[in-house]
């Protein structure tokens, strides 16, 4: 199972190949799921073909989605993520506080639980801009979110060797 930085991540970079080949007439004919992840995934090798077809697909409205039904998807998906990984970082902070051992990773888990709650905002501000066909702009805020994921897990990382 990847880890939920590495599906925002996986997300967000699918995400950028969609907005940087909206006006490609390549992907007008074919099945666009799998000439978009394709593209994708030759592109950036973190974004995994099978994780983006299965990501797409989850989605019935996939199916017949042209390109911008696709990139609204994936934004969706983006916000699905964030909001579930803050849901899941306050679930632990509630659990863990009276825990021992869950102390050292409190605070930190604090963090990540902030910058999910600005990333989810940057996401929506991104589907935003969007919705109003304003690629740059949706461009710009999916980028200011991956600093949620990234940072994190960092945060975590950092912590985790601390204690061994």
């Amino acid at each position: 199972m990847s880890s939920p930085t590495f599906t925002l991540l996986s997300l967000f970079l699918i995400f950028i190949v969609f907005l940087s080949s909206c006006f490609d007439n390549h992907y007008v004919n074919g099945d666009l799921i799998i000439d978009v992840c394709r593209s994708a995934s030759k592109s950036d090798p973190r974004i995994k073909y099978d994780f983006c077809v299965a990501s797409f697909l989850e989605n019935p409205a996939s199916k017949d989605a042209n390109l911008l039904g696709l990139g609204e998807i994936s934004t969706q998906k983006c916000l699905q993520n964030a909001t579930s990984i803050q849901s899941n970082i306050y679930k632990i902070l509630e659990g863990g506080k009276q825990g021992p051992d869950l102390k050292p990773y409190v605070e930190p888990l604090e963090t990540c639980y902030l910058g999910y709650a600005v990333s989810t905002d940057f996401v929506n501000d991104a589907i935003e801009g969007f919705e109003a066909k304003d690629y740059g702009t949706a461009n710009k805020f999916m980028r200011l979110t991956m600093g949620a994921g990234t940072g994190c897990e960092k945060l975590l990382r950092k912590v985790v060797c601390a204690q061994q």
